[in-house]
């Protein structure tokens, strides 16, 4: 069920799950009218952190939550977090982690989600370009002007997080309080280096696709993305990433064997796959992403309705072999600047 954790070693209270935004604005995600209903739900349940970036759709997603934010008069009841650093624009300032551009694209931020502040701000990925210190006092002057609140990185590899808690450290800086990264049963990396790093600091750990995009949800009976999944709808605009990503032998096999226990137990594959995260030790919160209301539902649903521990059991059996025999996947690979 939905419950009220500390994020990190900070006094901030956020629920367990957290409602991402990157489908809003999105060909084939959510519309402006359906975003809001999405919202709505998520946050009657309530869940009380709604994560987005710059970049995701143009901006689009963090001018929907903006609007709608102002419109219900939800603003002070949710713990907002967006990113910087992916690239917003064509020039050669608007991406990286630069003082420059940081400053800059925070203040667009706050534009379009119509705030005064931003309650938790991600470096959206490591800029092997720009020094940490410099990243890293550039968020402290945004926390000093009271325009940031907490601070955190994304995708980052364990030297990288551990060096920018060091230069917090030695020069009196904002930390990192939050880590969020890619972390589900096909995608077990985050586990190996970064999480026992955080759990000794004090870093929240709020990973995105524990469903891995939808591929452990158990709806594609085939070899291959449904036509109306996140995946194939991707890989229309992008390329096949995700569908190369996912759709090996080994992760197959998983879902398979995923789904046997999902039968076994009378338990919705989604519903074990959400709660194998939950679980992991050190993990503070997922994102689940919705495209319509129906999604929302569903992932309340698993949510809320703990499946039996000898379920969860035989669950982290497979999780384990498989993290066994897979190759490193951590951290992933950095978006070009």
């Amino acid at each position: 069920m939905v419950q009220y954790v500390k994020l990190g070693r900070t006094g901030v209270k956020v629920s367990n799950i957290c409602l991402g935004s990157d489908h809003f604005g999105f060909q084939g995600g959510a519309d402006e009218s359906t975003a809001r209903r999405v919202m709505a739900l998520a946050f009657d349940a309530g869940i009380n952190f709604v994560d987005t970036a710059d970049s995701y759709n143009e901006g689009k997603s963090e001018e929907m939550i903006g609007r709608y934010l102002k419109d219900a008069g939800r603003r002070d009841q949710v713990v907002l977090a967006t990113k910087c650093r992916s690239r917003t624009g064509p020039g050669p300032n608007d991406a990286g982690a630069s003082r420059y551009h940081i400053v800059r694209a925070a203040e667009a931020s706050l534009k379009r989600l119509q705030t005064d502040r931003i309650d938790l701000y991600y470096i959206h990925s490591f800029d092997p370009t720009t020094p940490l210190d410099e990243t890293v006092a550039a968020l402290d002057l945004l926390v000093r002007q009271g325009k940031v609140l907490y601070v955190g990185c994304s995708n980052f590899s364990a030297w990288h997080l551990a060096k920018s808690l060091w230069i917090s450290d030695v020069r009196n800086l904002s930390r990192f309080d939050a880590i969020q990264s890619v972390y589900n049963i096909v995608q077990p990396g985050l586990a190996r280096e970064v999480i026992p790093l955080a759990l000794q600091e004090g870093v929240a750990v709020v990973p995105y696709s524990p469903l891995a995009s939808g591929f452990l949800s158990g709806k594609h009976p085939n070899a291959a993305p449904r036509k109306d999944s996140k995946i194939f709808q991707r890989d229309q605009l992008r390329g096949p990433t995700l569908t190369t990503r996912y759709f090996q032998e080994a992760k197959l096999e998983v879902v398979e064997e995923l789904r046997a226990v999902s039968d076994k137990f009378n338990q919705p594959m989604i519903r074990l796959a959400l709660h194998w995260t939950l679980q992991s030790p050190g993990v503070t919160a997922p994102i689940f992403g919705a495209r319509s209301e129906e999604q929302v539902k569903g992932v309340l649903d698993a949510w809320q309705n703990e499946p039996p521990k000898e379920a969860m059991a035989e669950v982290r059996v497979i999780a384990d072999a498989f993290a066994a025999s897979s190759p490193m996947d951590y951290p992933p690979a950095p978006s070009p600047l």
